[in-house]
């Protein structure tokens, strides 16, 4: 009877600090994981926009850009929310097309280099002289 006690007591001690360690991890809050680990909030400033190059075909322009992080401070989407870079482009008849591309991660100091096609109606003329392209905080 004894053998069995020592491991009644022992089992329950086994078990109790288990449970404790359990409620310890599940009850620590995960606000920290999306704050930004270096504290610093995302600005647009910190950036550099740059189309590279745009070329036409049947119905879509083709546009390369640069992101560059002008600070020395590192960019997730996880860490400080998201941003894009939004092109915007008119036909000659006044119609507008739009188009919107993520940017997920961009480390200080650093080029990040992307392209999008921006679809537009067959048979419209885009007017080049009327894009424009921008940086968003969304």
């Amino acid at each position: 009877m004894k053998k069995l006690s020592f491991l009644k007591s022992t089992f329950s001690l086994v078990l109790l600090l288990s449970m404790s360690l359990l409620l310890t991890n599940c009850s620590s809050s995960n606000d920290d994981d999306r704050k930004p680990t270096n504290n610093t909030a995302f600005n647009i400033a910190d950036f550099a926009l740059t189309v590279t190059n745009k070329k036409l075909y049947g119905d879509y322009l083709a546009i390369d850009f640069d992101v560059k992080n002008t600070s020395k401070t590192s960019y997730s989407v996880y860490e400080q929310g998201n941003f894009s870079v939004k092109f915007t482009i008119k036909t000659t008849d006044g119609t507008v097309f739009q188009r919107i591309q993520y940017v997920q991660y961009v480390e200080g100091g650093v080029t990040y280099t992307d392209g999008v096609h921006l679809y537009y109606t067959v048979g419209k003329t885009l007017d080049l002289t009327t894009m424009t392209a921008v940086i968003v905080k969304d």
